[in-house]
C-alpha cells in the first residue's frame, strides 16, 4: 500500500463538493438571529433568491450553535447578503462560524458516497490491524481472536502471532489468593475458590444477593503500600455468571484504607457471561498513584443476584512488554463463517497458559461515521471515485450540462482507477487469508 496524506470525511467532502461545483465553503460575517446566515464576503456575488433552497451545514462553530446543525435557505436578500433559514438554528450564528452550502447534493449523500467508495475497494485495500486483547487458556487450542475487540471488524488475513515473553515493569495489586476482609457488603458472601482460578492458589468469589444496590462496594482489601506511578494499565481476570456491560462493575484503587476515597475508579469493560476474561484498563491518574494501600470492587449498576470471580489484579507498563514471535508452523487459520486461530500442542506449550498474545494482520478498512476520523484508504482514490459516481448519478444540475457532467465523471473514474492499483498492501511472508 502506498504512502498517502491522511484526510478525514469533512476534508474529503469539501473536495468532492469543489470537484462537482456544488458547494460553497465560507464563514459567517455577522451575528443576527437564529433564522439568519449573513456572509458579506462569500455570498456577495449572489442576487436576490439566487441561493434559495440550498442546504447548509454548520461546522467549526465559534459560538453557541452546535457543529453539524443543518437547515435550508428559505429566502435570500442579495443587498445584505443575508439568508433566511428554515428551520431556524438552535442558536444565532456568530461571526466566524463556518458553513457548507450545497446547491444540488446534500452532505449525507456525499458522506454515503465516501463510504460506498471505501466498500468498493474493501476487498483489496486491506489495512494493518494489530490486537493484543487476546489471552490463552489452560488446555485450549482454538480461539476466536480474529474478531478484534478494538475495531469490531474481522481479520481478512494474519501474518504474525506473538506471545508476551516478559513484562519488565509491573506491580501485583492482589493475587486474590485470600479472601478480602476489610469491607464486605452485607449482601455479599465472599469465599476463596481454590478450584476455579487462573493463577496462584485460588480466586476471589463474590456471591452477590439481590439486595445489593447500585453504588455499593462489594468488597475491599487493604494491601501493603505499592507505587504504581510507572505503570499505565491495570489488568484483572473477571468471570461473571451474568453478562456485564462496560462500567457495571468498577475496580477501585486508593491511598486510604477500605477504598474510602478512591484515587482510581476504573470501569471493567463489557464481559460475556460465564467466560473467563482478562481485561486491560487504562489508569486514569497513574502519576498520582504513588502509595496505593487498598483495592476494591464496586457495583455501579444493579445487576441483581449474580456471582463474580476475580483473579490476578496487577498494573503494568504496557510499553515494557517484550513479545516473541510464535513460529508459523505452530499456528493455523480455521476458515468458516466464524473463523478461528488454532495453536497446536507444541505452540501452546511454547506460549503457556494465560499468556497475552498479539495478532498482526489485515482487515477491511473502517467506514467513516464522523467528520474527524482519518480515512484508512488513500483519500485521493475516495475523492475521485465518489466525485465520479455523484456526477454520473445526477442527470441535472444548475451549473453543469449532462454532457459535461458525463465527461468530468469519466475523467475522475480514470484517475481513481490509476490509484486503485496501489491500494493492495505488500503481504509479508507467512500471510494466511481467512
Amino acid at each position: 500500500m502506498g504512502i498517502f496524506q491522511e484526510q478525514n470525511r469533512q476534508e474529503m467532502r469539501h473536495q468532492i463538493g469543489r470537484n462537482t461545483g456544488d458547494v460553497l465553503i465560507s464563514e459567517v460575517t455577522a451575528t443576527v438571529d437564529t433564522a439568519s446566515l449573513q456572509d458579506t464576503l462569500g455570498l456577495a456575488r449572489f442576487n436576490d433568491d439566487d441561493i434559495n433552497g440550498r442546504r447548509v451545514l454548520i461546522y467549526d462553530a465559534t459560538g453557541s450553535i452546535v457543529d453539524g446543525e443543518e437547515s435550508y435557505v428559505l429566502d435570500f436578500d442579495g443587498g445584505t447578503s443575508d439568508a433566511t433559514m428554515a428551520p431556524v438554528f438552535t442558536a444565532a450564528l456568530t461571526d466566524g462560524d463556518k458553513y457548507e452550502m450545497w446547491a444540488t447534493l446534500i452532505p449525507d449523500e456525499v458522506d454515503d458516497a465516501i463510504n460506498q467508495a471505501i466498500i468498493d475497494v474493501s476487498n483489496r485495500a486491506l489495512v494493518d490491524r494489530v490486537t493484543d486483547s487476546n489471552w490463552t487458556q489452560e488446555n485450549k487450542y482454538i480461539y476466536d481472536w480474529l474478531v478484534p475487540y478494538a475495531f469490531g471488524d474481522d481479520f481478512k488475513a494474519v501474518y504474525k502471532v506473538e506471545y508476551c515473553a516478559e513484562v519488565k515493569t509491573y506491580e501485583v495489586i492482589h493475587a486474590c489468593d485470600v479472601v478480602w476482609d476489610e469491607l464486605v457488603d452485607t449482601d455479599v458472601t465472599e469465599t476463596l475458590d481454590t478450584t476455579f482460578k487462573v493463577e496462584g492458589t485460588g480466586s476471589l468469589k463474590l456471591v452477590v444477593a439481590a439486595g445489593c444496590a447500585a453504588g455499593d462496594i462489594l468488597a475491599t482489601m487493604d494491601i501493603t503500600a505499592v507505587d504504581i506511578s510507572d505503570c499505565n494499565v491495570l489488568e484483572i481476570w473477571i468471570y461473571s455468571s451474568v453478562a456485564l456491560d462496560a462500567g457495571d462493575i468498577e475496580v477501585l484503587l486508593d491511598n486510604t484504607a477500605s477504598c474510602a476515597s478512591p484515587l482510581e475508579t476504573l470501569d471493567i469493560p463489557a464481559t460475556s457471561a460465564n467466560t473467563m476474561t482478562r481485561h486491560v484498563i487504562d489508569l486514569a491518574n497513574p502519576k498520582s498513584d504513588t502509595a496505593i494501600i487498598s483495592v476494591g470492587l464496586n457495583m455501579a449498576v444493579d445487576k441483581g443476584a449474580f456471582t463474580l470471580w476475580a483473579d490476578d489484579i496487577r498494573t503494568t507498563d504496557s510499553e515494557s512488554k517484550r513479545y516473541n514471535e510464535l513460529p508459523a508452523e505452530y499456528w493455523r487459520i480455521n476458515r468458516g463463517s466464524s473463523p478461528t486461530l488454532a495453536l497446536d500442542s507444541t505452540g501452546l506449550a511454547i506460549v503457556g497458559d494465560y499468556t497475552q498474545m498479539r495478532i498482526s494482520g489485515f482487515s477491511s478498512p473502517d467506514l467513516l461515521t464522523d467528520d474527524t476520523t482519518d480515512c484508512e484508504v488513500d483519500p485521493s482514490f475516495i475523492v475521485h471515485w465518489a466525485t465520479a459516481h455523484l456526477l454520473l448519478n445526477h442527470s441535472k444540475s444548475a451549473s453543469l450540462e449532462l454532457e459535461n457532467r458525463q465527461n468530468i465523471g469519466d475523467r475522475h473514474i480514470a484517475m481513481a482507477q490509476e490509484i486503485k492499483a496501489s491500494l493492495v498492501p505488500n503481504y509479508p511472508p507467512n500471510t494466511r487469508f481467512v
